[in-house]
């Protein structure tokens, strides 16, 4: 005889759940930063040492 989850264990299901879409979509934001930040640094460094290479043939 399985007995059925109460209402509140139901509830708490459903909480644990959402919170744990809210991380994960946190999570992909912030890695999505973070490698966009990465992208820029290194667009950056690039750009800079193409023009440090430019001055140096002049």
């Amino acid at each position: 005889m399985e007995k059925e989850p109460k209402e509140e264990e139901l509830l708490e299901t459903e909480e644990e759940t959402e919170g744990k879409e809210d991380d994960s979509r946190f999570d992909k934001i912030y890695s999505n930063i973070a490698s966009n930040r990465y992208e820029n640094l290194r667009t950056s460094y690039i750009e800079n040492k193409a023009k440090e290479l430019r001055k140096k043939k002049r």
